[in-house]
């Protein structure tokens, strides 16, 4: 489990070097963009280009949600008598 931990914190490490690295090269930023963005762009590339990854999205989410719940309950007999008001036999 050490192993895992530390695998994954070296290659976080190595990932936000190399995200440094690329972002920082001259060329990313030499040229400025030919538009300029807008809202109207943005609702227009949610809707049509992403809109199946925002409705996959949405389901795990729920997913997520639902599963959250079931593991929050509280299923013990006296939490269920205390919930309902029954008396134990």
């Amino acid at each position: 489990m050490k192993f895992t931990s530390l695998f994954t914190r070296l290659g976080l490490v190595a990932f936000g070097f190399i995200l440094v690295a690329v972002l920082n090269e001259e060329g990313v930023w030499s040229e400025p963009a030919s538009t300029t963005p807008t809202t109207i762009g943005l609702a227009e590339s949610l809707l049509f280009e992403w809109g199946f990854a925002l409705l996959a999205l949405g389901l795990l989410m729920a997913m997520a949600m639902m599963g959250a719940a079931y593991l929050v309950r509280d299923e013990r007999m006296e939490n269920l008598l205390w919930e309902f008001g029954g008396e134990e036999e």
